[in-house]
């Protein structure tokens, strides 16, 4: 009995000396005014603590701060907000890597992604030493933005072992989704006058005006952060409409946060996220060619039309009209980086390394003027993620970038074509129209580096992976237990002596 009690009476004694340091920490910057970062290292360190004791809080908190980044930038412009994401990374990677030396149970490194993955990781690393680089911090910077997202695949397949974790995981989305998406159509209305009161962090968003109004970008870093968000998180609540159980009101709720997305990327203005919406949204009603599936995604569309002509109508016309979309300007969008990085490869082979300035963002601080490339040879960003990926790590790290890419429509491909029920292969088949959408997107820039797009790309792998996976596993239970019984059945009774 005393050995039971002895680890939580030291768990009690940690905790007791963690809240006295916070106390004795805060009471100074609380006294001198400095309210909300206080309330973020507090609030921060208790969401580290619940992170180390579960790999579900760890994941779910990332998928929450990636939602709300660009505010909590904007709120706190500190080093701790903008590396908050890569720190619940961190933990979440170590709660894996504690849970695997316990149990001695590594089912994420057997996924076939993990081979091209860890290859792409290791040639990234060694283009930093690239001999054009002039900056190992903005190197860095670069590696962070080719690969660091890749860990969000093991995490979250190992997290997601029943039915229930990737239906809460799905809640977390939507009720996230929802809630952005009616900020953002509220501060397209209103501005961004609400934001400005609350600190200076927030004058990072006056270059997202737009005439006499602004571009969206409700809690994320930008609109185009927003659009991708948006459209991601529609074709996940379409998909999960069939797969969710439990309370009736689940399905109408999805059904129109599917409707609020649909606005709220209009209210962001970005083209390449409703790009991505039509080439994702059409493979998932070509993968699940049911009535009441069509008839959901038609309902919505209507509703998120008459909302559109409501609050948004301004933003959709502005931007989405045969002007700004025309053939030409999709064409030379996606072809003119292409070949920028075409161009650039046949003259380095290998590429100029990853410290090209991009990556860096609002951390450009924390580089300090290094941040700029000091070599010419090395500037200027590719926004097209092949043709930077030839720009930047040559032809060897393209054809690594692509047999990653291919591994993972592959894995979840074969994931579409294990399962068998409804449920499941409409799940599925989101997650694949999401892959297949980030895959188009980034045609037009980092797709698979913004958050919360990046990370809902590897998601959307692993939850395709353990769907098919949860769903054989049923299969093999109740096929057990009828031959179990069918064998109860044949056996004859022995009558009592």
């Amino acid at each position: 009995m005393r050995r039971r009690r002895l680890p939580m009476i030291m768990l009690l004694v940690m905790a007791g000396g963690v809240g006295a340091g916070i106390a004795f920490l805060t009471a100074g910057p609380m006294i001198a005014g400095r309210t909300k970062e206080v309330l973020f290292v507090v609030g921060g360190g208790v969401g580290l603590i619940a992170a180390l004791s579960s790999l579900e809080v760890a994941v779910i908190g990332l998928m929450v701060i990636c939602y709300v980044d660009g505010f909590l930038k904007g709120l706190v412009v500190s080093t701790a907000t903008v590396f908050a994401k890569d720190i619940v990374l961190a933990i979440a990677l170590i709660r894996w890597l504690w849970l695997g030396l316990s149990r001695q149970r590594w089912e994420a490194l057997r996924l076939p992604v993990i081979l091209p993955a860890f290859l792409f990781i290791l040639y990234c690393a060694a283009e930093m030493f690239n001999t054009e680089t002039a900056s190992m911090l903005v190197a860095l910077a670069g590696l962070r933005s080719w690969v660091i997202w890749i860990a969000v695949l093991i995490v979250s397949y190992e997290y997601m072992t029943t039915r229930a974790h990737i239906e809460r995981m799905l809640f977390n989305i939507v009720i996230l989704s929802l809630g952005t998406g009616i900020y953002a159509i509220v501060q397209y209305n209103i501005g961004f006058g609400h934001l400005y009161a609350l600190g200076p962090g927030f004058d990072f968003y006056n270059r997202f005006g737009w005439g006499s109004g602004v571009r969206a970008v409700s809690t994320f870093v930008g609109p185009g952060a927003l659009g991708d968000a948006m459209s991601l998180s529609a074709i996940f609540c379409i998909g999960a409409i069939l797969y969710m159980r439990g309370k009736a009101w689940l399905k109408p709720l999805m059904v129109g946060t599917a409707s609020v997305c649909l606005v709220a990327l209009a209210t962001s203005g970005s083209r390449a996220p409703l790009l991505g919406l039509v080439v994702g949204g059409l493979s998932l009603l070509l993968l699940v060619r049911r009535p009441r599936f069509l008839f959901a995604a038609v309902f919505i569309g209507v509703l998120a039309v008459v909302v559109l002509n409501n609050y948004a109508g301004g933003a959709f016309e502005a931007r989405y009209n045969p002007q700004m979309l025309t053939a030409r300007i999709v064409i030379s969008r996606t072809t003119s980086p292409m070949l920028k990085g075409i161009r650039s490869a046949f003259e380095r082979p290998l590429g100029v390394g990853v410290a090209t300035g991009t990556g860096v963002g609002r951390g450009e601080f924390v580089v300090g003027r290094e941040a700029m490339v000091i070599k010419q040879t090395a500037g200027g960003m590719v926004e097209n993620e092949y043709g930077r990926a030839l720009r930047e790590l040559g032809f060897p790290g393209l054809a690594l970038f692509l047999w990653l890419l291919y591994a993972t429509v592959k894995m979840t491909v074969v994931s579409f074509m294990r399962a068998r029920t409804v449920e499941s292969r409409s799940l599925i088949a989101a997650c694949l129209a999401v892959v297949v959408s980030t895959l188009a997107r980034l045609a037009v820039g980092s797709a698979i580096y913004l958050v919360p797009g990046g990370p809902m790309f590897w998601l959307a792998a692993a939850m395709a992976a353990r769907a098919a996976d949860i769903e054989m596993a049923g299969r093999a239970d109740v096929y057990e237990y009828v031959q179990r019984h069918e064998h109860a059945d044949r056996v004859p009774k022995q009558s009592a002596t």
